[in-house]
């Protein structure tokens, strides 16, 4: 029997793992209810489901692959929620957007200096005055007896997978702090702290 799986779909079914929930659960209670949010880089939608859920959120998610945009469209089925495929590199579409809070999850930590400050500033172009950008990422080690802890709770392989193809670049991200340079050079105030047992960072850039 052939066994077809798509790397989307296989993400997909990752985030809906219980682990990935937790692991997103910092950026929820971040987010205020009813707010209008934009999820940058939103795969297959995971993020997306808990805020219309949970917040009653006003939400748009922009990626860059069809195929993971299909699975997120498959996922929010029936939800009110716009999805939108965007190019590498280009600009965002959006004019005069004014999101109150723009989340940047697992996504960061994989790209140049370059491609992270791009992001960023197209971010900062769609955000209102007092809005804020939640990113989270993996910190590319933890506390290894919850880490254990949680593999053994959940008997998933995807998190130990997850934790080791993450871990080199999640490691050196966290190293940089680049975030907090950029932060610095745009005059902006950027809140950093440890999550998610030690496995996630999640950082907060809003304006002074």
């Amino acid at each position: 029997m052939k066994i077809n799986i798509s790397f989307s779909s296989f993400f997909s079914n990752v985030q809906e793992a219980p682990w990935y929930v937790e692991f997103l659960e910092p950026v929820v209670s971040q987010i205020p209810s009813l707010s209008k949010v934009l999820d940058i880089g939103t795969g297959s939608g995971k993020l997306l489901q808990l805020l219309l859920n949970e917040k009653k959120s006003d939400c748009t998610g922009i990626d860059t692959s069809k195929s993971m945009l299909a699975e997120a469209e498959k996922k929010l089925k029936g939800m009110d929620v716009s999805l939108v495929q965007v190019t590498s590199g280009a600009a965002f579409p959006f004019q005069n957007a004014g999101f109150d809070e723009i989340c940047i999850c697992n996504v960061l930590f994989n790209l140049s200096f370059d491609n992270q400050n791009f992001l960023l500033d197209q971010a900062l172009d769609v955000l209102n005055d007092e809005g804020r950008i939640i990113i989270l990422s993996p910190t590319g080690t933890g506390n290894t007896k919850a880490g254990f802890q949680k593999f053994l709770k959940w008997n998933n392989k995807s998190f130990g997978l997850w934790f080791m193809l993450t871990r080199q670049s999640a490691r050196k991200y966290y190293a940089q702090g680049h975030i907090q340079d950029f932060c610095k050079e745009k005059n902006l105030v950027c809140s950093r702290r440890i999550v998610f047992d030690g496995f996630g960072l999640l950082e907060i850039v809003e304006r002074k």
